[in-house]
């Protein structure tokens, strides 16, 4: 059908890229938080919050120190059309003035290309 495109979910990017990191990438330590996608009922979000969860944490956390930087901590968005929240913009912040290459990507294609230029040291 001509015109028509297909959405793929933030999910499935984070799959891709999560695939990705572990191929291109084996030794890398990371790991990749819940977000909100799994807190749809209050008694999650409750029990969440009271575990440690904090709202905003990026969804990816690579703990590989490079060029400077503590690691590399990626907020993953399906695509160009879509932005972070304050607590995600907030996190990222934090996260930059305490030593992390802390960065919102959108879409596999530009999480990939951030992730080779961290691990090359390109940033």
């Amino acid at each position: 059908m001509a015109g028509t495109s297909i959405r793929i979910s933030e999910e499935k990017v984070q799959i891709a890229v999560v695939n990705y990191l572990k191929m291109q990438y084996p030794k890398a330590l990371f790991t990749a938080t819940m977000g909100g996608q799994y807190q749809k009922h209050h008694s999650q979000r409750r029990r969440a919050k009271a575990t440690g969860y904090l709202k905003g944490v990026s969804d990816l956390l690579i703990f590989e120190p490079k060029g400077g930087y503590c690691g590399l901590f990626i907020e993953l968005k399906r695509d160009k059309k879509c932005y972070p929240s304050a607590e995600q913009k907030l996190f990222l912040s934090n996260a930059t003035q305490r030593g992390y290459y802390a960065v919102c990507a959108k879409g596999f294609d530009q999480c990939k290309e951030i992730i080779d230029n961290y691990f090359n040291e390109q940033i």
